[in-house]
């Protein structure tokens, strides 16, 4: 591999957990706007913030397994999940976190990064830093969903009824 891509994966590495951190900072900060009684009430559609951060921190969960799976050589079964699914995996997770407290699923969040930061630091820049490898991929997915459930946070937060569609890949503001 010539010095330029090495460095270049290197460089995008690096601008790619620089979004993911980002993208994390501006949930936490929205987390922490919200009010005490949105912890348990429904503030978006008929979840509430617990089950958002609960949500979010299970997806996550999800995607540390997948990244796993391909630090072992196997394919990812994230990635052969149906999506007609999701509603019912969605709410199956929520559930699970239902009786814990805000402050243990908010912990589960944090936790659950610091394993997939962990992980993440034992691959090479080519396989974080390049288009279309699967701990790429995955990790942009992250990224996404993060910005998709802060995005949504803010609009409630602004009093608005909808949220700017966010599509993975796209810039975030």
């Amino acid at each position: 591999m010539p010095e330029d891509d090495t460095r270049s994966f290197a460089d995008d590495r690096r601008r790619l957990l620089g979004e993911l951190e980002l993208e994390r900072n501006q949930l936490l900060r929205n987390i922490e706007t919200c009010r005490i009684r949105d912890i348990e009430r429904p503030m978006i559609e008929e979840w509430s913030l617990k089950d958002i951060v609960g949500h979010v921190a299970s997806w996550e969960a999800e995607v540390v397994s997948a990244l796993r799976d391909a630090q072992r050589g196997q394919r990812p079964k994230i990635f052969d999940f149906n999506e007609d699914r999701t509603d019912a995996w969605n709410q199956d997770h929520v559930e699970r976190k239902r009786g814990l407290t805000f402050w243990s699923v908010l912990e589960q969040l944090k936790a659950g990064r610091e394993r997939l930061l962990t992980l993440v630091s034992e691959f090479d820049d080519a396989a974080i830093g390049e288009e279309g490898r699967v701990p790429n991929r995955l990790l942009q997915l992250v990224a996404y969903h993060d910005r998709e459930h802060w995005h949504l946070i803010a609009a409630y937060l602004a009093g608005m009824p909808g949220v700017r569609e966010v599509t993975p890949g796209a810039e975030s503001n």
